[in-house]
């Protein structure tokens, strides 16, 4: 088992661009190392072809002009027209016009041809041209010694005989042997150069066959290493792509698996941990709607409570058996108006306006039960009437206001209520003249409207407060704020700041 994780984990590791790189040392090295060699055969045949054709210039030049010039010259020494010492000089020209000729010296010649058949010639020892160079060098040395005797007689008067001999038999011949010897060698190298042709055309075929073969061969491989690479990158997408559908249709326990290829495994690692943080979100949102419905449950408890309704009832029957029949009908459909908002068809969105008259009808019932202690004014800037508001924001702030400000002051006080529009926002303010609270109080409340640990409980006010927080923070989100000011025994108010774009469904 242990071993089979090792190896898991090793082919893991190899990565797309390795693959790549192993498809690309598959295909293109033996294809270079082909070409290569295609190229350093081209390259050898350059060089031979050239050697040859640099041989074949210089037995030409010697073909052309060394017989020709070699007997003018020592025909000049030897009819006695030329000084054969003014040799020493290098060659001798004869006349001072545009048209003097040039006589060679032959020694000089001799040596030139010498280095160059001997020297600068490349050769293969015991081949058909090497054994002409070594004709070519022989007779060279033959007609030197030859020149050496002419040159000597041309300064010994009555040698003219022996002299003509010698450029008879010696010069001419040896020169035509020499012309002999060069053309045959020139022949030689034709052959040679006929031959490298050959042998290039050969070669050729023959790496055109081997290129073809090992071009079908890589190809073959390249496909298979391809198609092996194209199978890794795809399959593990597809299963990707299956589990990425089968999470999108709900089924949230789905995991991506693990595959060879490293980068699909950072994708499938990556999808997972995407998976998991969304069904933990889900879950989580899951408990907060639980607790939304359940403070919304708890509000609904606390506002049809068995005493609030107690006691308007009551005060209708008090009413009634007074004989106040208007105020018994003023205060019964206040209360008709007031629960009919609360229930609003199960609906969690009213208008500003129903809003407005929800809490206008609480204040009504308020105010017949309190009579002097309770005065009220309400102002909501029209602009803002039909804007949709999370139901029942403002009657248990209004109560809060009611039973923990007004009621607790001597004299009575009075609740003011504003709504208006702020930028992108809706903003509503309760304020009252009531006992206020000290500063410690203040921060109390503030803590548990946070949602932090507050020694405050609904017996000692705010739970209204912290029951409309609690659920605009969930409508809302970071597009609500609830801010509370107070100064003991001057009043308090409670702002309350609401984005406009929210949706009723």
């Amino acid at each position: 088992m242990k071993k089979e994780q090792i190896e898991g984990r090793r082919a893991r590791r190899f990565t797309l661009n390795m693959r790549l790189a192993l498809l690309l040392f598959v295909t293109a090295i033996p294809l270079t190392a082909m070409m290569l060699g295609i190229l350093n055969m081209i390259r050898e045949y350059s060089e031979s072809y050239n050697e040859i054709i640099d041989n074949l210039k210089v037995a030409n030049e010697f073909n052309i002009k060394f017989k020709e010039d070699m007997e003018y010259s020592m025909y000049r020494v030897m009819i006695g027209l030329i000084d054969a010492s003014k040799f020493e000089d290098g060659d001798i020209l004869e006349g001072s016009t545009k048209y003097a000729t040039v006589v060679k010296n032959p020694i000089h010649m001799i040596e030139s041809a010498r280095y160059s058949f001997g020297t600068a010639i490349d050769r293969v020892p015991g081949s058909d041209s090497d054994i002409k160079i070594k004709g070519i060098l022989s007779c060279l040395d033959a007609l030197e010694t030859a020149v050496d005797r002419m040159i000597d007689n041309s300064s010994v008067p009555g040698t003219y005989t022996e002299s003509e001999t010698i450029w008879e038999n010696d010069i001419k011949g040896l020169c035509s042997m020499i012309q002999d010897y060069i053309t045959q060698y020139t022949y030689y190298e034709l052959i040679n150069m006929e031959k490298l042709q050959k042998q290039l055309e050969e070669q050729m075929q023959q790496s055109v066959r081997i290129f073809i073969v090992l071009l079908v061969a890589v190809l073959a491989a390249g496909f298979g290493l391809s198609t092996m690479i194209t199978k890794t990158v795809t399959t593990p997408i597809n299963s990707l792509r299956q589990t990425a559908e089968r999470f999108g249709m709900g089924d949230l326990e789905v995991r991506a698996g693990m595959y060879a290829l490293e980068e699909i495994n950072v994708l499938a690692r990556t999808f997972n941990t995407m998976s998991d943080k969304i069904s933990e979100l889900m879950e989580r949102t899951k408990r907060e709607q639980k607790n939304l419905r359940e403070a919304e449950l708890r509000l609904l408890q606390e506002q049809i409570n068995p005493h609030f309704l107690y006691n308007t009832l009551d005060s209708i029957v008090w009413l009634a058996e007074g004989g106040n029949k208007q105020q018994v009908v003023e205060m019964t459909a206040d209360l008709s108006v007031f629960f009919r908002t609360v229930l609003s068809g199960g609906n969690d969105y009213i208008t500003v306006k129903e809003e407005e008259s929800h809490i206008r009808s609480y204040l009504k019932i308020q105010k017949i039960r309190y009579e002097n202690i309770l005065d009220y004014v309400i102002r909501i800037d029209p602009e803002i009437e039909e804007q949709v508001i999370l139901k029942m924001t403002l009657q248990p702030i209004v109560e809060n206001a009611l039973y923990h400000g007004i009621k607790n002051k001597r004299g009575g006080g009075r609740i003011t209520i504003r709504g208006y529009g702020e930028g992108e926002r809706i903003v509503f303010e309760v304020e009252d003249n009531g006992i206020g609270m000290d500063a410690e109080d203040l921060e109390e409340l503030k803590k548990k409207l946070r949602g932090e640990e507050s020694r405050l409980d609904s017996r000692n006010g705010g739970f209204g407060l912290n029951n409309v927080a609690q659920r605009i923070r969930m409508y809302y989100g970071e597009q609500s704020e609830i801010t509370i000011t107070s100064r003991k025994e001057e009043g308090t108010c409670v702002r309350i700041c609401l984005g406009r774009s929210v949706s009723g469904d």
